[in-house]
Order: C-alpha cells, then structure tokens, then sequence
C-alpha cells in the first residue's frame, strides 16, 4: 500500500511538473494612429483583453478605443469609440517572436458636433508581432485595416475605412 501510494504520489508530481505551462490572459493598453477615409486622421488610445480558445494558437479578443475631434470636410467635430470583437490565430504563441492574424466585428459609436451621424457596425482585419521580452510583459505592434461606414444623414454617408496602427504593452497572467 505504501509503494502504490508512493508511486502515484510521484506520478502526480511528474505529470505536475512536466505538464504544458498554462494560457495566460492578456490584458493590455495601446496607442492608436486611424487613417480614415472621408474624417482626418487621429491618435488616440485603448485597452483590450484576449483569452484563449480551445488552444493556445487561437484567441478571442475585445478591445475599445477612443479618438476624440476628428475633423470633417465641413467644419464639424467627430467623435468615434470602436467596439471590436474577434479572433486573434498566433503562428508561434510560445516563442519570444510571435507573429499573429485577426479579424473580427466592430460597432462603432459615433457622435458629430453638428450633422446627424449614426452608429454603425462594420468589419476589420489585420496582423501583428508580440515580442515578450519579460516573464509576464508583451510588447507588441499591429496593422488594422477597418472596412466601415456611418449614415451621416442628408450628408450621406461617411466613409471611416482605413488603416490603424497600434502599439502597446500587454500583461499576461
């Protein structure tokens, strides 16, 4: 009795120690550069959480970013808060390099000084490199590209498709 439990003490332990480390978390910030098409381009900032799904190489993702005052054609302020929601798919997601795709769902919330604008749904995708440098810290940068317009009324529409750039720290636990 003593051996069995000896034994399955120490198969405990190897399993334990020789297991795969677990998927972390990843919670980070960013700055942002957006390059729209019919508004001015603009820096602004956001956050993000990723979790992994099923497997390490695959990633759900939520971010929300925040571009204050880009300016229209016509003298107006714009003010745009993109919700996204995706998938990250990581080529090597334990290696110091980790290049990555993703693509995803966005809604974003619009809101002008002076014209009737609504909010509205559209799409991104994009890649991006981690490079993970410390033990829990990521450093990372990214190229978006966002397939959307928003009803601006009896303007018409307003085209805010475009290129965002990001860059930031993520902290993974």
């Amino acid at each position: 009795m003593k051996k069995t439990l000896i034994g399955l003490l120490g198969a405990g332990c190897m399993i334990l120690f020789a297991g795969a480390p677990a998927t972390a978390i990843d919670l980070y910030g960013f700055g942002s550069y957006w390059d729209k098409g019919d508004a001015d381009g603009k820096w602004g900032y956001g956050i993000g959480l990723s979790l992994p799904v099923l497997t390490e190489h695959v990633r759900l993702d939520g971010r929300v970013y925040f571009f204050e005052d880009s300016t229209l054609g016509r003298d107006d302020e714009l003010t745009l808060i993109p919700f996204d929601l995706g998938v990250q798919v990581h080529l090597a997601p334990d290696a110091a390099f980790n290049p990555y795709a993703l693509g995803g769902l966005s809604f974003i919330y619009a809101d002008a000084d002076r014209s009737n604008v609504d909010s509205s749904f559209g799409a991104y995708l994009g890649g991006g490199l981690e490079w993970a440098p410390f033990a829990i810290i990521k450093l990372y940068g990214e190229v978006v590209y966002r397939f959307q317009e928003l009803d601006g009324g009896n303007d018409g529409d307003i085209d805010v498709s475009g290129y965002t750039g990001n860059a930031g720290v993520k902290i993974y636990f």
